[in-house]
């Protein structure tokens, strides 16, 4: 089961987002952009950009969800100004970032100052993290799984972000943060 499927992970997830009429948001990691299309719903009049690295995903999100403005790009190079976004997020992909450093530089480069940043990752400890650990790696992806406190000691230590909020959901967890 997907997690969007989840309400009570969902809820959690739009509260800490809280996504409105009128915010630029930015999903990286898009993927199929289910996501994408949740919060454009959920903001009431805002406008959802979403990248993902796979031109595939991205031609599928820009048939099934047109409200989304879709781009292929990586986290680590993202086609935006600086300052472009009141809010980002990223949901379960940040373990995909091939150099999470880097990419979580270029979220705060485009992240207004005193702009909200929303992490749902699963914990590597899980059932649920060991079978993205083994599934991933099996299928030759990179994999880069880690807890709460050692990515919220990498954000911290990015300097980017400061003032944070963790949310606990089981096997998975969420962070909310905002740009310095």
């Amino acid at each position: 089961m997907s997690w969007t499927n989840s309400k009570p992970v969902w809820d959690t997830f739009v509260g800490l987002l809280s996504p409105g009429p009128g915010e630029k948001i930015l999903d990286v990691g898009a993927g199929k952009g289910a996501v994408a299309a949740g919060v454009y719903e959920a903001s009431k009049g805002g406008e959802v950009y979403a990248v993902d690295p796979s031109e595939k995903q991205v031609n599928r999100m820009k048939k099934a969800f047109p409200a989304v403005r879709a781009s292929v790009a990586g986290a680590e190079k993202l086609p935006f100004a600086d300052s472009d976004f009141d809010k980002a997020y990223t949901t379960m992909a940040l373990h995909h970032f091939t150099d999470l450093d880097k990419a979580l530089g270029e979220i705060a480069r485009v992240l207004k100052h005193g702009g909200t940043f929303v992490v749902l990752e699963v914990e590597p400890h899980s059932m649920l993290g060991r079978m993205f650990t083994f599934f991933g790696r099996l299928g030759g992806e990179h994999m880069n799984i880690m807890s709460e406190d050692q990515l919220l000691s990498k954000l911290s230590a990015q300097g980017g972000f400061g003032e944070s909020r963790l949310v606990k959901l089981g096997a998975r967890y969420l962070i909310q943060l905002k740009r310095n």
